[in-house]
């Protein structure tokens, strides 16, 4: 069963409204909505609107039992009725009672009847939000739409962290990524938990902003938060959840250069120390990563079928970029060199030792090779001195951006301030009289 419906467009400066007034269906038109606004040009009454069908408004109720079978304990299901026309849905409530704790509609008797009725009372007007909140966006709403919203937790009146888990449980994001967004719902939960994907606004932008900043996180992994959460509210628009992203209006600075990156001279010194055992493992397996670039995650993950005819081959873990590094064409082949030591099997290479206890160990090697830059020195730290260098030695940004993996070239272009730093340098050194004589 539908209803008709008349529909007003009014002009008002540059905006186009249309809105409905609905009527029983087959007795015509019993009303117009009226529009009074400032500015008010033109109305238009469309009064022949046969051609238009709406879904009627669902009704709601709370029904008990209604499959007529109890459980094992002689309880009954409690469930909410939705009803449009003659189509029904149903959805439960997850509570169960006794034939004697209900009658006309709501729990008597029960020891917990009072906070049972409102946990009841509420289901069923959050069910009810979910239609109104698609309706206020002139989102027509059948039975099927009002479940699939439920369902998959993709409705305005949805918790953000619920939405935004769903969207990423069901994309063909990499396990990596995952995650990363994970970890930011979860800050999501921590900052201002249950709250809906329609309350989310400018404000709460600023204020999530503020508060991981406050929390003293890096500005690198907070700018990276943000672009996460920016990506969910772009999927509660997609699915016209919200009218606009809030995002729109508000700024997501860049990231800024990493720092912590190695000399050469810093690496001829993490050469010269005699090490044995599991330090000589941890330093060379740092080294390796220097002279190819590769992130301690991957050097865990290779095996001799990555290295052939002196190149190094594989797919990143964290992008899925095929990478090639020619690795006997790189600081004078000096990984393959390391590779050599070990029979050319790079499980010997990362056998036995975890990210932080590698990390645990290069610390105290970095500290007897007497190297300081300011900046704590991790595994990570290798694969930022594989791109500084070779942009030093005048490798052309799009060429280091293939060897590291980067989806995007301005990844890469965060290490080309070294460059032009070594550049003013050189320029001064150059400019001073004693360079001049030799003219």
């Amino acid at each position: 069963m539908f209803a008709y419906c008349c529909i007003v467009r009014a002009s008002i400066g540059n905006f186009f409204v249309c809105r409905y007034a609905k009527t029983p269906a087959g007795k015509g038109f019993s009303g117009y909505l009226v529009l009074v606004a400032p500015k008010l040009k033109h109305v238009q009454i469309m009064t022949d609107a046969s051609h238009i069908r709406l879904p009627q408004k669902i009704r709601y109720r709370i029904v008990f039992n209604r499959s007529g079978r109890l459980n094992k304990r002689g309880e009954g299901l409690v469930q909410i009725e939705c009803q449009q026309g003659r189509r029904r849905c149903y959805f439960s409530t997850g509570i169960h009672l006794e034939p004697r704790y209900w009658r006309d509609g709501q729990v008597i008797d029960h020891e917990l009847a009072r906070d049972l009725n409102v946990l009841l009372r509420r289901r069923r007007i959050d069910i009810e939000r979910v239609e109104l909140g698609f309706m206020l966006r002139d989102v027509p709403v059948t039975l099927h739409t009002l479940r699939e919203a439920i369902s998959e937790q993709t409705t305005p009146t949805a918790q953000l962290t619920d939405f935004g888990r769903t969207i990423i449980e069901q994309s063909d994001r990499r396990d990596v990524t995952k995650a990363n967004y994970r970890t930011m719902l979860n800050d999501i939960d921590r900052f201002r938990r249950g709250v809906r994907v329609d309350e989310v606004d400018y404000p709460f932008v600023v204020k999530y902003d503020q508060w991981l900043k406050d929390a003293q996180v890096a500005h690198n992994t907070r700018v990276g938060r943000l672009r996460l959460l920016r990506a969910v509210l772009n999927e509660a628009v997609k699915r016209d959840l919200i009218s606009r992203n809030p995002f729109d209006r508000y700024h997501v600075e860049g990231m800024t250069a990493r720092k912590g990156h190695l000399t050469e001279a810093h690496l001829r010194a993490m050469e010269r120390l005699k090490l044995t055992g599991r330090e000589a493992q941890v330093r060379d397996a740092f080294l390796f990563c220097c002279y190819t670039g590769i992130r301690h995650g991957d050097l865990l993950r290779l095996t001799t079928a990555n290295i052939r005819d002196g190149w190094l081959r594989l797919t990143t873990n964290k992008t899925g970029c095929a990478v090639a590094v020619p690795m006997d064409a790189l600081f004078e082949g000096r990984a393959l060199d390391i590779l050599n030591r070990y029979h050319c099997d790079p499980k010997q290479l990362t056998r036995g030792t975890t990210n932080s206890q590698a990390n645990r160990t290069l610390h105290d090697l970095v500290r007897r090779a007497r190297i300081s830059t300011g900046e704590r020195i991790t595994f990570h730290t290798s694969r930022h001195t594989f791109a500084s260098l070779l942009l030093l030695r005048g490798m052309p940004v799009t060429t280091v951006q293939r060897l590291l993996g980067h989806q995007k070239v301005q990844t890469t272009q965060i290490y080309a301030e070294v460059t032009e730093q070594t550049i003013r340098n050189d320029a001064v050194r150059l400019g001073k009289p004693s360079a001049r004589k030799g003219r």
